[in-house]
């Protein structure tokens, strides 16, 4: 095992060159400066020699174990290195959306092949007991201070390693205050929304106050944190965007009166708490994409099913609003490279400031590498000498 550490930490450092080139033009991106051109978060798989350095551990098997997680984390960093391009490398403390919410009393279920799931709520009376003003301990979840021990242990790791500002620790996934809220208490939420939502919105706040909470832990336990925040082994915020994922999964199933009512106020609270963001929300709501474009303190978006939508309306409608789009556009059958980076840079590009508005990710095998960065070269290219 510490072999294969050691191939990895190496093939790492030789190949780290790009690392802060990739930092500083997907920083200025989310800044809104001009750039010669948008960061492309390229990965590449991992090779089968790469692959035979390291284990690949299941859900349940690195839950609780520091090295396990910290391995995995290492691995998948691999691929971004792999692409040695445009994609900024981290790891975290993979433990599922419902780690927040674990502090409010109910552990995840763990499964070997899927995610950790919340899958026992809490109850409405113990909920409405809860003060506003109480104050979240780490020791409120098993789970929870098992996550900073995680995170503790991987600045420790990477420091050891001369890998601080070259491989990063992301926080916590971070679920919105109405995602956080569901977890907690269960689709009961939905009639509560209607039948009380004075609780509901007593709910929402302790929602957020979790939120605060558990990003304030993971911030102090992450190096370069008030320069940057990362994320997802593959994009990078500099701290003065706030550099927060926010997930409205949830929000996405609710009514244009109840999102106004319920879901627009708290996550204004949560981005303002920490100076900005990005919104990520799988499925599709128009009206909760208006509210995010709307909302002066996100920065940027990011879709989970970006085939539901209009892709190249929702770029222009990005660029136009001043916010980044960064994830993945599915390519059409048969368009080559060229064709495909041209169709989905060109709504993205600002011809008057010379901003781009987009991180596009895209991935692919080694082998293929030279020829897609040659490929999106080119069509950013030919976008700044004819749009």
């Amino acid at each position: 095992m510490t072999d294969g550490i050691k191939k990895a930490v190496d093939y790492i450092k030789s190949n780290d060159a790009y690392i802060q080139k990739a930092i500083d033009l997907q920083c200025s991106v989310w800044r809104g400066e001009k750039t010669d051109m948008p960061p492309l978060a390229l990965s590449c798989w991992l090779t089968e020699e790469q692959q035979s350095w390291l284990p690949w551990y299941n859900f349940k098997e690195i839950h609780f174990d520091n090295e396990k997680m910290f391995i995995n984390g290492l691995r998948e960093v691999l691929s971004t290195i792999n692409g040695n391009y445009g994609r900024v490398p981290s790891m975290r403390a993979n433990m599922g959306c419902g780690i927040v919410p674990s502090l409010f009393g109910n552990q995840q279920r763990l499964f070997e092949d899927i995610m950790p799931w919340l899958v026992d709520h809490a109850k409405k009376q113990d909920i409405e007991n809860i003060s506003e003003n109480y104050n979240f301990s780490i020791n409120d979840s098993v789970e929870f201070a098992a996550a900073m021990e995680h995170i503790e242990y991987m600045t420790e790791k990477l420091r050891k390693n001369n890998l601080t500002g070259k491989v990063f620790v992301y926080p916590l996934d971070l679920q919105g205050a109405i995602d956080t809220a569901h977890l907690i208490y269960g689709d009961t939420i939905f009639y509560d929304f209607y039948d009380d939502p004075d609780f509901t919105h007593h709910l929402l706040k302790l929602s957020n106050k979790s939120i605060y909470f558990a990003l304030d832990e993971c911030f102090k336990r992450i190096e370069k944190s008030g320069e940057y925040i990362a994320h997802y082994n593959s994009v990078i915020m500099p701290k003065n965007t706030g550099g927060i994922k926010i997930s409205e999964d949830t929000t996405t199933l609710l009514s244009p009166p109840l999102i106004d009512e319920f879901a627009k106020p708290y996550l204004h609270e949560i981005l303002e708490y920490f100076n900005g963001g990005y919104v990520h929300y799988c499925g599709k709501n128009d009206h909760l994409l208006d509210v995010v474009l709307d909302e002066s303190l996100v920065y940027g978006i990011n879709f989970g099913n970006p085939e539901k939508h209009d892709m190249i309306k929702i770029l222009e409608i990005c660029r136009k609003n001043k916010k980044v789009y960064y994830g993945t556009i599915n390519k059409k059958d048969g368009e080559n490279l060229f064709d495909y980076f041209t169709r989905i840079l060109e709504p993205s590009y600002d011809r008057e400031t010379g901003c781009f508005y987009i991180i596009p990710e895209y991935g692919c095998n080694l082998n293929e590498r030279e020829n897609v960065i040659g490929e999106f070269e080119r069509a950013v290219e030919y976008i700044i000498k004819n749009i």
